[in-house]
């Protein structure tokens, strides 16, 4: 007789399960192969893992499970990588959950980006020009040449700096800028509170992709929270005009 076995951290699964079970939901995403669960008949303990190995859930065709399928539904409709920049998407106040990541204050962010490494465009050229600069003076020293590395390399270290000392956000409650390196200030506006979202894209800016994005609330006339220089500007404008419409209960 096949073994069973029983999750005891996870109330919602009352009954035994078998390995084709558990291969099952490990599929769907409802249970992670760190999971603990508990020989019924010998009392060991395994991870979800060691009893799944090798098994694919869809070849259990004659299991049973009294549990949904996983599925993530996000208020922008969009996979979340989508919008986020391809560098530097992790921060020092962020946690991972079951796939998600949280603010230190518990809420899910939808959104994490940093300018654009195009914005900084006219440095990262100069940059070119002195590694260039470095290669051609190899035939008259190479003192010459490594100062020519030592200035380029420091130009891009400059600009990595000022790239990762400003980060965006856009959570479930609020849109929040970051910036600073060893002093962190930050300005937010409420989701709830944003009056208007003005998108502006210069023509070279527009051509790269890169736009700013500007939010206002009705508490103030003026530009309270600013993205600048980020890709997929308009994306962002209709995520939080979504989580606008989700939190009036206005959106389907």
């Amino acid at each position: 007789m096949p073994s069973r076995y029983r999750l005891a951290e996870h109330p919602d699964f009352t009954e035994t399960l078998s390995r084709e079970d558990l291969a099952v939901l490990v599929e769907r995403g409802s249970l992670g192969r760190g999971e603990i669960c508990e020989d019924v008949e010998s009392g060991r303990s395994h991870t979800v893992g060691e009893l799944t190995q090798g098994r694919v859930g869809s070849s259990a065709g004659g299991s049973r499970i009294g549990r949904p399928a996983y599925v993530e539904i996000r208020a922008d409709g969009v996979r979340s990588e989508e919008l986020e920049e391809d560098e530097g998407e992790e921060d020092g106040d962020e946690e991972e959950e079951d796939g998600f990541l949280y603010t230190s204050s518990g809420e899910r962010i939808l959104y994490h980006g940093n300018p654009s490494w195009l914005s900084y465009s006219k440095a990262l050229f100069l940059a070119v020009l002195l590694a260039v600069s470095g290669a051609l003076a190899v035939p008259f020293g190479l003192r010459y040449a490594a100062l020519g590395f030592l200035c380029s390399s420091s130009v891009v270290l400059c600009v990595g700096i000022a790239r990762f000392s400003r980060d965006y956000f856009v959570t479930e409650d609020r849109v929040e800028v970051l910036w600073g390196l060893i002093g962190r200030s930050s300005k937010e506006v409420r989701i709830r509170d944003i009056r208007s979202i003005d998108v502006r894209e210069g023509w070279i800016t527009g051509l790269l992709g890169l736009g700013s994005v500007d939010f206002s609330s009705s508490a103030n006339a003026g530009i309270e929270v600013a993205f600048d220089h980020v890709r997929k500007a308009h994306r962002i404008k209709e995520l939080v005009r979504r989580l606008q419409r989700l939190d009036d209960g206005d959106d389907d």
